[in-house]
């Protein structure tokens, strides 16, 4: 009877070194990320933007990942796209593909040439009025941790169910939802594991439209679940019924929406 009084508080104290080990790694981890460079310094020559309609116009543009690496992955000699245009532009694996996305929704230096939106260098406009308003689904968008709802409604904490559901529709992911037996509520892995690609494409495609962007950019939407998701998709977010959607008449400058899935030759 003493043994077990004496092995129980050294159990709970190995319990306790246990976790102490993982708060240690934890704040280990936000230690490194508060360590890290913001992504855009306060500039008071940066200019805001509340609404952004889609006008994009590039010339003698040349882009690069980072400072430190010396290539020059994207060049444009001109392109102009026009609020309201859908645009597909087709081409092989390698030629600029997604590159071009992260130039549009302002992800990558410009090292020469301009580049502007509605007029305005791409380069001075708020990262934050950037996000706002521009949509981009690119290939490594994921799935976290936690609730089906808590994963659609990232970026739009206040969607309703109908308002979930609507976004659902248009993407594909309605029905197999609607037969979880735990339906929004319904447990997500890290990476939507567990899920087939075409409902994680659907999921990500979803909680995309839900934030309303005035400005739609796909890389890939359908990559990883066929073409006849691909058709529903690129008809479903051209459409009609879906520009009608009570998310989207939230937003004043909607009827400037621009989509754009891109390739390059």
């Amino acid at each position: 009877m003493l043994g077990s009084r004496m092995i129980a508080p050294m159990a709970n104290l190995c319990g306790v070194l246990a976790r102490w080990q993982q708060v240690k790694a934890a704040k280990m981890g936000l230690d490194n990320i508060m360590q890290l460079p913001t992504e855009t310094q306060h500039d008071d020559s940066l200019i805001h933007r509340d609404i952004l309609h889609g006008h994009y116009l590039f010339e003698n543009a040349q882009f690069r990942y980072h400072n430190d690496d010396q290539r020059i992955p994207l060049r444009l000699v001109r392109l102009e796209i026009m609020p309201g245009e859908r645009i597909a532009i087709l081409g092989r694996n390698g030629a600029g593909k997604s590159t071009l996305l992260q130039a549009m929704a302002g992800g990558l230096e410009m090292i020469q040439g301009d580049a502007r939106l509605d007029n305005l260098s791409l380069s001075h406009i708020d990262m934050a009025d950037l996000r706002r308003n521009i949509g981009f689904l690119s290939q490594n968008a994921r799935l976290f941790f936690g609730t089906l709802r808590e994963n659609l409604t990232l970026g739009a904490p206040h969607a309703n169910d109908e308002q979930i559901f609507d976004a659902l529709e248009v993407s594909g992911g309605a029905v197999f939802v609607r037969r979880l037996a735990k339906g929004l509520d319904h447990p997500i892995m890290e990476g939507g594991n567990g899920l087939s690609g075409g409902q994680r494409q659907s999921l990500l495609l979803a909680r995309m439209l839900l934030r309303s962007p005035n400005i739609v950019l796909l890389d890939e939407p359908s990559a990883s679940a066929g073409r006849a998701y691909g058709t529903r998709v690129y008809s479903a977010v051209t459409s009609v019924a879906w520009q009608s959607k009570p998310w989207s008449s939230r937003r004043t400058g909607y009827q400037y929406w621009s989509w754009l899935s891109v390739s390059l030759s």
